[in-house]
């Protein structure tokens, strides 16, 4: 029985894990896309 929750516990933070990973792969390609281009918010103050 404890094999199986140990077994459950480990697949639950491997999926939480890939899941943080997308989201931080999510949030890249967002911050790239508004920084870039002529339409792109301004990082630093002139």
């Amino acid at each position: 029985m404890l094999k199986k929750v140990a077994a459950v516990a480990l697949a639950a933070g491997a999926v939480l894990a890939v899941r943080k990973r997308t989201a931080a792969k999510g949030d890249q390609d967002l911050w790239a896309e508004a920084t870039s281009g002529p339409d792109a918010v301004r990082t630093t103050q002139r």
